[in-house]
């Protein structure tokens, strides 16, 4: 039988060992992408299983239930998702088995949570982390000595070592750059620190250190029962670690910020519940006082508008990194998925909790590259099962699916849900302003009262009738983020070229023209624009900006003399869009008439 206890701090050693990898990790993240953020997202993942498992569990079942919940909840990236998804499958072949507890069901789970590690990928590559954990769970399979954990784990270590050290042969790109896939070792330090803790479990219990208690607060249900419309609109809860202030100094100077204020602060952590109209402000000056650990924004305004009165039955849905107006979004009950931005050790809530001109504020302060990652699978699901309550079917339109793994993760929730809801979601193959104007045709269509199989054939033809063209004055985020071709933007700056840059069909960031100098970029833009309106092909633009807003007004009135009307909009560009085309960056994203092919 397997000791829950042990068990419980196996998998807290297994994720202290891969947070304590995240730059080496980070530093080999060359596939899918070379955005170099790998290590930061499964280190997010970690740490949330750490705080989510603090708690005292009586059973081996329980544990896993707690580890698979707290997966969910944390899972960034495309690693951190199949690991997610691993550990559900765990646990959900352990609640089938007769025996939960023995070593024999953990080897049996294990095996056949395969099946949902290559589920949570829609084109699986071998070489990469679920090549791993097949090889470690068939190893643990063909072990005839099922006594105790300590006998079994040895030797499936090495056989996942062996299976990590392959990757490097197995990818044409690991093997370029001479590195095994970075999603693979984080798996390998994760079961690295598991194995350890049932093997040399004296030594380590004397060297973990004393975890501090977790920090609850209690809310009564009077603080969410919207009878009438919130004057704050976002719920928000943030988690706190090394917090310097005491609670009665946190509720006197968040006082100012909301309503239905709640503080608890023990043990150098706190826990503060908030109705506000500013989480971001909320957020900046928590980060003051304390580390923040977690933190959830709910918008209650929205969901108590469509409670009382929802404008379709259709809801509309897409990620924060379609650049909307704001009253827009709440004015058409548009729910949105919000992106995670990872600055040093806090996750950021895209737009939520974080806005482009602090983001860049804060940019200044660190040493290591803020990262971003799609929306959680627990995030999804939540939206899901809220919306399945209130709408006959649901519209989800997402980032491009060459710039970010959020499409595939709203298709696994799909198929996750048990909602009788049709849901349908679409590749965008846009993002920013390019992605928004698509949403707003969508919500047009749904406005008018199209039909549902209608409404998806025309949403995916206007994704050819839409376009967006950027100006950079610094190629290195683009390059950093794998945005652009390395090879393609490491010559533009060596021959000092300003870049036009957009996206090609496929939804792939590309550039698209040179000049010599940003007034040349911009020349030869408004003329583009220029020239498709004198053949009446314009239908509507859209101006964003990287914190350059009088740039961008400048943008806005010049257009508006080439094509004869003002932008629909012009705003900030989404914080996830600014990490990768850098502070000064102007935009303008167009659509042109259905069934006129774009120059």
């Amino acid at each position: 039988m397997i000791d829950h206890k042990e068990l419980l701090f196996a998998f807290q050693q297994g994720a202290i060992q891969l947070i304590n990898g995240k730059q080496t990790l980070n530093q080999i993240n060359v596939f899918p992408v070379s955005d170099g953020d790998t290590g930061s997202n499964l280190a997010s993942l970690m740490q949330t299983i750490l705080e989510e498992t603090k708690e005292e569990s009586s059973s081996v079942i329980e544990v896993f239930e707690k580890v698979a919940d707290a997966s969910l909840l944390g899972a960034r990236g495309n690693s951190g998702i199949i690991f997610a998804q691993y550990f559900n499958g765990i646990y959900n072949n352990l609640l089938c088995l007769e025996e939960t507890n023995s070593v024999h069901s953990f080897v049996k789970s294990v095996k056949l949570a395969i099946t949902e590690a290559y589920q949570a990928i829609e084109h699986p590559v071998e070489g990469t982390i679920i090549t791993v954990i097949r090889s470690w769970a068939e190893a643990l399979n063909e072990n005839e000595d099922l006594t105790s954990l300590e006998k079994v784990l040895p030797e499936a270590l090495l056989q996942a070592k062996q299976a990590l050290e392959n990757t490097t042969n197995q990818l044409k790109i690991l093997k370029k750059n001479q590195v095994v896939d970075a999603g693979a070792k984080g798996f390998y330090l994760f079961i690295e620190g598991f194995t350890e803790a049932f093997v040399n479990k004296q030594s380590i219990k004397k060297r973990a250190e004393d975890s501090s208690g977790s920090v609850k607060i209690d809310l009564s249900e009077s603080l969410h029962t919207i009878n009438s419309e919130p004057v704050y609109r976002y719920c928000t809860e943030i988690l706190l670690d090394h917090v310097t202030q005491s609670k009665n100094e946190i509720q006197e100077k968040l006082n100012d910020y909301g309503d239905s204020l709640v503080v608890a602060v023990n043990r150098g952590k706190a826990r503060i519940h908030i109705h506000s109209n500013q989480p971001s402000q909320v957020l900046s000056y928590l980060s003051t006082v304390g580390q923040p650990i977690q933190q959830k924004a709910d918008d209650m305004l929205l969901q108590y508008q469509v409670s009382k009165q929802r404008k379709a039955p259709i809801a509309l849905v897409t990620d924060s990194i379609a650049d909307l107006p704001t009253d827009y979004i709440l004015n058409n009950q548009i729910h949105v998925l919000p992106m995670n931005i990872l600055i040093g050790n806090t996750n950021y809530i895209d737009k939520i909790t974080i806005q482009t001109n602090q983001f860049f504020q804060m940019k200044g302060n660190q040493k290591e590259r803020p990262t971003s990652s799609q929306p959680t699978l627990k995030t999804v699901e939540n939206l899901f099962s809220f919306l399945e309550t209130k709408y006959e079917s649901i519209l989800v339109i997402t980032v491009s699916s060459k710039l970010s793994g959020t499409f595939h993760t709203v298709k696994e929730a799909t198929k996750r849900t048990t909602s009788s809801a049709r849901i349908a979601v679409i590749d965008s193959k846009q993002n920013s302003a390019a992605q928004g104007l698509l949403v707003m045709n969508a919500n047009e269509w749904i406005q008018s009262g199209i039909p549902f199989e209608e409404l998806i054939e025309k949403t995916k033809r206007k994704r050819d009738q839409v376009e967006i063209l950027v100006s950079v004055d610094d190629l290195d985020p683009m390059i950093a983020s794998g945005r652009i071709p390395k090879f393609a933007g490491k010559i533009a700056k060596k021959i000092n070229l300003k870049p036009i840059v957009s996206l090609n069909k496929d939804g792939e960031g590309n550039l698209s023209d040179f000049a010599f100098s940003r007034e040349g970029i911009e020349k030869k833009i408004f003329q583009r624009l220029k020239k498709l309106h004198k053949k009446n092909r314009i239908k509507r633009y859209a101006v964003i900006h990287a914190n350059s807003e009088s740039k961008a007004r400048f943008w806005g009135d010049k257009l508006a003399e080439q094509v004869g009307f003002q932008p629909s909009y012009i705003m900030d560009i989404s914080t996830v869009v600014a990490m990768s085309a850098g502070q000064g960056s102007v935009a303008v994203a167009f659509e042109i008439e259905e069934g006129v092919e774009p120059l």
